[in-house]
């Protein structure tokens, strides 16, 4: 499915980004992110799967990232 959304840090648990779709979900990407995305409100456009597994972090839905990119804020 591809979402739209932002960036965001989440100090939970040593910390990790998550990204907040417009619909205002929350998804954890299982592989974390690009280094070059990692940027709070930083807008984004990513194909993601639901993905399993078991995880420390008890925040948002887990999901693999197929691809993802920056987009305009506009956008």
């Amino acid at each position: 499915m591809v979402v739209k959304g932002k960036v965001t840090y989440n100090d939970l648990e040593g910390g990790f980004w998550g990204i907040v779709t417009d619909e205002d979900e929350q998804l954890r990407p299982v592989d974390g992110l690009p280094t070059s995305l990692q940027r709070a409100g930083c807008r984004i456009e990513a194909d993601v799967e639901p993905s399993s597994g078991i995880s420390i972090f008890m925040w948002g839905r887990p999901v693999k990232v197929r691809s993802i990119r920056q987009i305009e804020s506009n956008g």
